[in-house]
């Protein structure tokens, strides 16, 4: 009996000698900091565009998903708030009104309602030609902006009703529509820099 207890002892130390030795030292400057650089690594190549409207390969889906937020998230198949902190869905399931969170560009310029708006009439002209603006067909006028057949942006399903609200129209009750604007093509861009670096 005392070996057995003696043995089972000194596993015990053993075993908290080696998890002690498993946990984080804090490092200059506080604890539980370091002064040393954190580096994320994403991807061993060049993502082949970062353009959310234009993007359709994993490495550039991958690193934009880092560093832009749709107007929501998708986690463990949940949605989750992204840009939007809320939002309101019609009864007849076609207006979608999404209230946007505070949120700052990486310049300080805040983003707003009429970042999405911009980006998703940009998603649907056919100048861009994005390979996803069939996801935005579920829009109001969406597929007939994007095919040609109407040239009028201003009908499409789209508008920011203030710089914190932003009202998408569907052509017919969709579902899953609330997950979509999580992807990618969603994302917010800003029309100025589009403009300037095109």
């Amino acid at each position: 009996m005392k070996k057995s207890l003696a043995l089972v002892l000194a596993l015990v130390f053993v075993l908290s000698i080696a998890l002690t030795a498993c946990g984080t030292k804090p490092e200059q400057g506080g604890e539980g900091t370091t002064t040393e650089p954190k580096v994320l690594r994403l991807a061993d190549t060049e993502p082949p565009n970062l353009d959310p409207q234009l993007g359709t390969d994993q490495v550039s889906i991958m690193i934009t998903n880092g560093i832009l937020e749709g107007l929501i998230r998708v986690h463990d198949g949940q949605i989750l708030p992204g840009m939007a902190e809320k939002w309101d869905i019609s009864e007849d399931g076609l207006t979608y009104t999404f209230h946007l969170r505070d949120a700052q560009w990486s310049d300080g310029k805040a983003v707003t309602a009429k970042d999405f708006e911009y980006s998703i009439l940009r998603l649907l002209d056919p100048a861009t030609a994005s390979e996803y603006a069939f996801q935005a067909h579920y829009i109001l006028n969406g597929e007939e902006y994007n095919t040609g057949k109407m040239t009028d942006a201003s009908q499409v399903g789209v508008k920011a009703l203030d710089d914190k609200t932003l009202e998408i129209k569907l052509k017919s009750p969709t579902k899953y529509f609330l997950a979509l604007t999580g992807f990618l093509s969603f994302m917010p861009s800003r029309q100025d820099l589009v403009t300037q670096y095109k």
